[in-house]
């Protein structure tokens, strides 16, 4: 079970910078999509309806992203990240809460359009796992805002509790034991006969090389991190 724990760590370590980018691509399909519905409307043109799922449907992904990275970071350090902590941030009572009703109830959250803007028109009103009635208060900003400045705030939270974390020597090193690349040539359908006779004929240095790759998957998560940091400054002027 401890083995099986230390590689479940490695794993999510290796896929963390990945999840990190994906809450980026949500991030931007949700900004360009209310950029383009303001500027549509400032220039008196009709937004399509493609344009309002990509900002409804998009805003639901990225509140599922939260969620993983939230409980990656706990897998990863060890350490559990509360989400009375992520509730002190920019939204972030709001965020916890409708990804609850996005993801269990099917809510779209996002409901209202003004002006160009999107919104949420309302409180939100749930029964939560436990029977209790939840009341969500609608926030006062803009979809695009509200997701911006969350955004930032949470990615500076998981960057400081990775950092606080320090290095974490035995998730450095290569994604793939050579196990598991002889487990994958030995299985998958998709590999050409030809490349499972150069690996046959290069194990030993394959396995070799492995061994000297200086991959270090939390440096590579919060370097991303602090792209998205900077990406939210760009596109609000910070």
């Amino acid at each position: 079970m401890e083995e099986f724990s230390e590689r479940h760590r490695l794993f999510v370590a290796n896929y963390f910078t990945g999840k990190v980018k994906e809450l980026r691509y949500q991030l931007a399909i949700i900004v360009a999509g209310c950029d383009i519905s303001l500027n549509l409307f400032t220039n008196g043109s009709e937004v399509p309806p493609t344009n309002s799922q990509a900002v409804i449907y998009g805003f639901s992904a990225f509140t599922n992203v939260i969620q993983t990275l939230k409980d990656a970071v706990k897998t990863v350090t060890g350490e559990q990240l509360d989400w009375s902590k992520i509730e002190l941030l920019r939204y972030g009572s709001f965020m916890r809460n409708v990804r609850n009703a996005a993801t269990h109830d099917g809510n779209p959250v996002i409901s209202a359009w003004a002006d160009g803007r999107y919104f949420v028109p309302a409180k939100i009103v749930r029964i939560d796992g436990y029977g209790n009635t939840i009341e969500i208060p609608a926030p006062t900003e803009d979809v695009r805002a509200v997701c911006l400045d969350f955004s930032k705030d949470f990615c500076q939270l998981l960057r400081d509790t990775l950092v606080a974390a320090g290095s974490i020597e035995h998730l450095r090193g290569s994604r793939f034991k050579i196990e598991e690349v002889e487990d994958a040539l030995a299985n998958s359908t998709l590999i050409p006969p030809i490349a499972r006779e150069f690996f046959a004929k290069n194990r030993e240095q394959i396995e070799a090389d492995l061994k000297e790759i200086k991959h270090d998957p939390i440096a590579d998560a919060v370097k991303e991190l602090g792209e998205v940091i900077q990406y939210c400054d760009s596109v609000t002027g910070s």
